[in-house]
């Protein structure tokens, strides 16, 4: 259960002001992603403008479940019922004309129609534009129905690209719309779907259990393959079955070893699965980690991690949060490089992909297309707030009376209770209990994959269980929680390459910072006489949340959080040394 209330503060509190401020509550922003549908704009290149409106639309919802602001909320459905009058008669809904549909991106921005809607449908409090709306998926769906399926258009004959992967990815919201209608045809569609196996070029199911890992599919293309998985999980989540379960656990757990790296993202090949886990040490200045692969992925470990609670997974969750997707926000607003138009264009909020060694941020803008109107948007800058919003609402968690505390993000929680309303108020060094009755708090300790440690003390002593969370059973209202949190350095070596951890964060240098090392050439770190490399921590500049000089042959070599380096949008970003 998200909370009812969920007042962070900090980085993310920051960064949530800047993307309702910049984005979110531009009306000018929503019109352009309305007005792609009924124009058969994107037949001439075969686009995908059309999953902008959906993408952004979810993680508006998401922004609007944390903050709940109501200006954010007057914006959405406006922008829903400017969607809604888009419809056609038939049900379609889509920035392909009828002579070309069905092909390229379209099923794929069919999906991102419905995906868009359904989040909306979760916070929309209008119980008449609830029924539009569940109106306009089944009109929408049916439509897709008469033309897709058994004795119709092949799933996978539907999309240019990647084995149509992109197409079966349509998954999700059909699994979502039948447990929202309870309508077997839906259902069916769903396990039609499963049955293609996903992809023209090879069955992914299969492939997890031949144990093939992801860089090894026949279509590496993260994106798209993970939301391919996610749905499978939400199929799961529906009929329980578990063989859906398996195979989504199975391709996590060959993700998280073969393609997942040091800032929490994958692919070091543009964006695609390539087992980057080992090729992310090797000098490179081409465009890599790519946003909206962090954001699915984050989806992805989201709703396995609520299904499981497996702290690994809330590990990966909050180091992808913490770093590559906290390095994405173009809080600076510098110029992004257009590779389409071969020039700077004024910065969108989002940069596209997260450099690892060597390269510049900007470099790129991902799923680049322009509106009627000249302006220009991407898939990454559209996707990333949902990733900002879905981290904080996963930190503190509740189930019956016992409320888990996976991370310490200070900031004010609220959760309904029987009797009234659960509060918890969490700063750096103590967690207050108000609650109309005694509740069970279970609070996250030890985290030996996140490189931190946490101690916590009240009322009496108590012992933490194998994943690091300590029980306090009996806590009433006024109760407190002592905490200390004591980040740990970590040194993590691939070969000859070494990166630093400090805590929740990869450490990383850049050029600005530390003129004097160039991106690829050798460094000799100094080491005590415990072998630890030597530094020392300085006071944080210019938005940093730490900053270090670190002991080197050639003077002190200066890191900071990743997300705080390479922003200026010139220099060069590392964080393998």
């Amino acid at each position: 259960m998200y909370p009812e209330l969920c007042k962070i503060e900090g980085f993310f509190a920051r960064a949530m002001q800047q993307i309702l401020d910049r984005q979110l509550l531009d009306q000018k922003l929503w019109a352009n992603c309305i007005g792609v549908f009924s124009s058969g704009i994107d037949d001439a290149d075969r686009g995908w403008r059309c999953e902008y409106w959906g993408k952004m639309m979810r993680g508006a919802c998401l922004s609007y479940t944390l903050t709940r602001s109501p200006e954010l909320y007057a914006v959405l459905t406006d922008a829903v019922r400017g969607l809604l009058a888009r419809q056609e008669e038939s049900g379609r809904i889509s920035s392909y004309s009828v002579e070309n549909e069905f092909y390229g991106w379209d099923l794929w921005a069919r999906k991102y129609v419905m995906t868009g809607l359904q989040h909306y449908f979760d916070i929309c409090r209008d119980a008449q534009l609830r029924t539009q709306i569940l109106q306009a998926l089944t009109a929408h769906a049916d439509y897709i129905l008469r033309h897709i399926g058994p004795g119709k258009i092949h799933i996978l004959d539907t999309g240019l690209y990647w084995g149509s992967v992109n197409s079966a990815s349509i998954l999700e919201p059909f699994v979502r719309l039948y447990a929202d209608t309870q309508n077997k045809r839906y259902l069916d569609f769903a396990e039609y779907i499963l049955q293609s196996g996903g992809c023209s070029d090879g069955n992914l199911i299969d492939c997890v259990f031949d144990d093939k890992a992801p860089f090894e599919f026949p279509e590496q293309k993260a994106y798209e393959t993970m939301s391919f998985f996610e749905g499978l999980l939400a199929y799961y989540e529906i009929t329980g079955n578990e063989k859906a379960f398996r195979a989504v656990r199975m391709f996590v757990d060959a993700l998280l070893q073969t393609d997942y790296t040091a800032i929490g993202s994958c692919g070091c090949t543009h964006e695609l699965f390539d087992h980057s886990t080992v090729r992310q040490v090797i000098p490179s200045v081409e465009i890599m980690q790519e946003t909206c692969v962090t954001v699915t992925l984050l989806r992805l470990l989201a709703r396995l991690f609520r299904i499981t609670g497996e702290k690994r997974l809330f590990d990966a969750i909050r180091l992808s949060a913490n770093n590559a997707l906290a390095g994405a926000l173009n809080r600076n607003g510098f110029a992004q490089y257009s590779f389409e138009r071969k020039e700077y264009l004024p910065g969108m909020l989002f940069d596209s992909y997260s450099p690892l060694r060597g390269g510049i941020r900007g470099r790129g803008i991902g799923g680049f297309k322009q509106f009627a109107d000249g302006t220009h948007f991407g898939c990454c800058a559209c996707i990333a707030s949902a990733g900002f919003a879905l981290y904080p609402l996963l930190c503190v968690t509740a189930q019956g009376n016992t409320i888990r505390v996976h991370d310490v993000l200070c900031g004010t929680y609220a959760f309904p209770a029987e009797n009234g309303q659960i509060r918890m108020q969490i700063s750096a060094d103590r967690i207050r209990i108000q609650a109309p009755a005694h509740i069970r708090c279970t609070v996250r300790v030890t985290s030996g994959d996140l490189y931190t440690k946490i101690t916590a003390s009240c009322p009496a002593a108590v012992v933490p269980d194998a994943d690091g969370y300590y029980t306090f059973p009996d806590m009433t209202d006024g109760r407190e929680i002592a905490l200390s949190v004591q980040p740990q350095w970590i040194e993590e070596q691939i070969d000859s390459a070494v990166c630093l951890h400090y805590g929740r964060w990869t450490l990383a240098s850049d050029t600005a910072k530390a003129p004097q090392f160039v991106p690829g050439q050798p460094v000799r770190f100094i080491r005590d006489e415990n072998g630890r490399i030597m530094h020392r921590a300085l006071t944080p500049q210019d938005g940093e949340q730490v900053r270090f000089a670190v002991q080197t042959d050639r003077g002190d070599l200066i890191v900071t959080d990743y997300a705080a380096a390479g922003q200026d949008g010139r220099s060069a970003v590392s964080v393998w040394f």
